[in-house]
């Protein structure tokens, strides 16, 4: 199921990478700025690749804000715009692939789309899964740009927008999906429907889909396995309870209902990631830095309910972390589910970058061995 490999080329600072072999959960780890971050960003591209507004949430991913139409070259290989992104992935067997290429002023209209698809991939940045949909939603064809054309000093015209060029591999056709600097107004080619579903779960914006999401597993009778998870850290636990606004309570036996917030952070942190298994059921979550706000203690408990509810609700997990203490618990749950998980080192050695591989059974021995695998 999901996804079994990935190619990066000149997407951020990553050249050319490549991983394989993909399981059910996939850990990734490596010092500092090797680019764990941008994998999950490369996935979460090609899941959405139809999708023009994936550039800017990325962005947003990392509480950054576009101040002008520069920012876009962060996207590409040594900030340089002639270094086109192309992201390559296998999912269920069926190749997908992604070039992201600048549009310049010359270039005076979009191309025709119907201005909506299907793309359930999460297009603001705060957990929401929802169509995407163009400012105008009538499709017809229009200028963007003043029919002059400026041209910066190295003979390339002013960049106004950004164009997605993607196929699936089944027939053998390229779909193309348009942005516009200039308004935003986005433009998606009607001939393709995103049936993958995906998220990017960060710290940052993690929180802002619990409400809706909690209150989706009340009403499908789904608590009881998120209780039972969070027991193992609290067994004061007893429920969970929505308020007005949204509002979270937990209930740990006193007269009155407890806010999650002074429950604690960890409770508040696997209790997010947990809920967002199981929103994408049949999909792919991208989970950045997992061990943030979270002891040591709770992090094999973590790995374990994380698992559980993976294969419950049939979800592919990309983890990112560099944390030892993150990587010892994940080796008693990998010994128990080596067919499940796998570890993926990315090293980085000035300009390039390679993906080394272990295997469940091999985690623990490294460990044990003291080779370093943060």
């Amino acid at each position: 199921m999901g996804y079994s490999s990935l190619r990066i080329e000149r997407f951020r600072a990553i050249g050319d990478l490549k991983l394989g072999n993909f399981k059910r959960v996939n850990v990734i780890t490596g010092r500092n700025n090797c680019g764990k971050t941008t994998v999950l960003e490369a996935l979460f591209q090609i899941s959405g690749m139809s999708n023009p507004q994936l550039p800017v949430t990325i962005h947003n991913i990392r509480n950054l804000t576009l101040t002008s139409d520069n920012n876009f070259n962060f996207i590409f290989r040594n900030l340089d715009f002639k270094n086109e992104p192309n992201i390559n992935a296998v999912l269920d067997g069926v190749k997908r692939n992604l070039v992201i290429r600048p549009r310049y002023a010359s270039q005076h209209t979009m191309r025709i789309g119907d201005g909506k698809t299907s793309a359930f991939v999460d297009a603001a940045g705060d957990g929401t899964t929802r169509p995407l949909v163009s400012k105008a939603g009538d499709g017809r064809i229009r200028p963007l740009i003043a029919n002059t054309t400026e041209v910066d000093s190295d003979g390339f015209a002013n960049i106004n927008g950004l164009s997605l060029e993607y196929s699936d591999g089944r027939i053998n056709h390229i779909f193309v999906s348009e942005i516009s600097f200039l308004d935003g107004e986005i433009v998606t080619d009607n001939r393709y429907k995103e049936k993958l579903k995906c998220s990017f779960h960060s710290s940052l914006h993690s929180m802002s889909m619990l409400p809706q999401r909690m209150e989706r597993l009340r009403v499908n009778k789904q608590m009881s396995g998120i209780i039972s998870s969070l027991n193992e850290i609290d067994s004061a636990i007893a429920d969970i309870h929505i308020g007005a606004a949204g509002v979270i309570y937990v209930d740990v036996g006193l007269d009155k209902l407890l806010p999650l917030n002074i429950v604690g952070d960890g409770i508040r942190r696997i209790l997010s990631t947990l809920a967002s298994v199981s929103d994408m059921q049949g999909g792919v979550l991208l989970i950045d830095e997992i061990e943030n706000g979270l002891h040591y203690s709770s992090l094999e408990i973590l790995w374990k309910s994380l698992l559980k509810a993976a294969q419950a609700y049939n979800v592919q997990l990309f983890v990112t972390t560099h944390s030892n203490e993150c990587i010892k618990a994940l080796s008693t749950v990998a010994m128990q589910n080596k067919d499940d998980i796998q570890l993926y080192r990315i090293e980085r050695n000035k300009n390039s970058h390679r993906a080394f591989e272990y295997p469940a059974d091999m985690i623990m021995d490294c460990l044990e061995e003291n080779i370093e695998m943060r």
